[in-house]
């Protein structure tokens, strides 16, 4: 389980349909969806009950469909640039 403040960089609400949303990014998380978190904290203070502390709000983290639109235009920029200097290296 993740805290609500970790799910990302907006201001995030809560709804009655199990789903969390943002107020500006208009991103939304249900239960289900597939995520990337990374892990910020482990705690053994209660032996009987470890904690974690997971957050999302680095980039490459997140909704497994944010990261792939964050991606395609980098990877669309990569993919230029090497066409570019293919071209330059024919000539």
């Amino acid at each position: 389980m993740i805290h609500i403040s970790q799910t990302m960089d907006d201001f995030v609400s809560f709804a009655k349909d199990k789903t969390l949303s943002g107020r500006d990014s208009k991103r939304t998380l249900r239960v289900g969806d597939g995520c990337r978190a990374r892990v910020i904290a482990v705690s053994f203070k209660d032996v009987t009950n470890p904690k974690i502390g997971l957050t999302m709000r680095q980039p490459g983290l997140g909704k497994l469909e944010w990261i792939a639109a964050e991606e395609a235009p980098v990877a669309a920029q990569k993919e230029e640039k090497t066409e570019k200097k293919a071209k330059k290296e024919k000539k």
